[in-house]
């Protein structure tokens, strides 16, 4: 009988720290503390049916932190099935970029698809402020039109 309470009690131990482990790793990854400027930064695409193609970006800094974000967008078509090749959209190095001095930002941009085709859509985030060096994340999208 006792044999069994200490197995039961070191069985609950071992639960309740494997509990407490995973409680702290969720935290820790949720908060944003793996970025010194940045709480989150996200893109998305979306392409009609007559290839108008929309990129919306966003990005969330910390209050009192955040000061600057610089984001570079830029779209590339797969040619030959094997290279990517930049896409003309008509701006300087073919890429928009956005300096945005707030530490939160949404914005989107739109370009008209040249033909059908696999589309890849490049997005780096420079995000500044005084938590530290500059965040640098990279989105990656694809769609096909």
């Amino acid at each position: 009988m006792i044999k069994k309470r200490r197995n039961l009690f070191i069985m609950l131990v071992v639960i309740v720290l494997m509990l407490s482990t995973t409680v702290g790793v969720i935290v820790a990854s949720s908060n944003g503390t793996r970025f010194n400027n940045t709480i989150l930064a996200s893109s998305v695409a979306d392409v009609s049916s007559s290839g108008l193609l929309t990129v919306t970006n966003q990005y969330q800094g910390i209050p009192g932190k955040t000061t600057k974000g610089e984001i570079t967008t830029y779209i590339e078509k797969k040619t030959w099935g094997l290279f990517w090749k930049r896409v003309d959209i008509g701006e300087p190095n073919n890429e928009w970029y956005d300096v945005i001095y707030n530490y939160v930002y949404a914005g989107d941009h739109t370009f008209q698809l040249p033909s059908k085709g696999t589309y890849r859509i490049t997005v780096v985030y420079v995000i500044s402020g005084s938590g530290g060096a500059p965040d640098t994340i990279t989105r990656t999208i694809k769609k096909t039109y």
